[in-house]
């Protein structure tokens, strides 16, 4: 197994370069996702002292899992090979990772710990409204369909939080 990335020309294309974006909000949504499950599913009170654990323990879970099997697939595909541009693209999906984990790290030392887990949940259901607004505005819909897609989703993420807190009595 060749562990140094193989040369390639250094000048990526538009076309790959469009695939860099795709696989690191792919992998930021993915772990937004994820994120809100794992927020969701626990107790607030065992999440909120130790919440930014939680947010950076499932964030770097989920980015060492994806990049093993990114890689394994990578080599699968290209004969045992591992390309610059395969390096690059696990860059691509780390960054997104992080991004989602930043973000929610800033609402953390933002917000009181009382609100936190809830305001992280809000952030993380409203990133997937506004990817979902921009990706329905680049298929080519109006404003307002693609304000009423992201307006769904958005009402879907934060009911869900909301539904959670009911439930736990808060």
């Amino acid at each position: 197994m060749d562990d140094n990335p193989r040369p390639e020309a250094d000048v990526p294309t538009a076309h790959f370069l469009a695939e860099l974006r795709r696989e690191g909000y792919t992998m930021a949504l993915y772990v937004a996702i994820c994120l809100l499950g794992a927020l969701l599913a626990l107790p607030e009170d065992d999440v909120r002292p130790h919440s930014l654990q939680v947010v950076w323990g499932v964030t770097v879970g989920l980015a060492i899992a994806h990049w093993f099997a990114f890689r394994l697939s990578s080599q699968l595909v290209s004969a045992g090979a591992y390309r610059r541009s395969d390096v690059r693209l696990a860059t691509a999906q780390l960054l997104g990772a992080a991004a989602v984990a930043g973000l929610s790290t800033v609402v953390i030392l933002i917000f009181p710990e009382r609100l936190e887990i809830l305001a992280i949940e809000l952030l993380l259901g409203g990133f997937v409204a506004v990817v979902a607004f921009v990706a329905a505005r680049g298929g080519g819909t109006s404003r307002i369909r693609a304000s009423l897609y992201a307006l769904i989703l958005l009402l879907l993420s934060v009911g869900l939080a909301l539904l959670k807190n009911w439930l736990a009595g808060y």
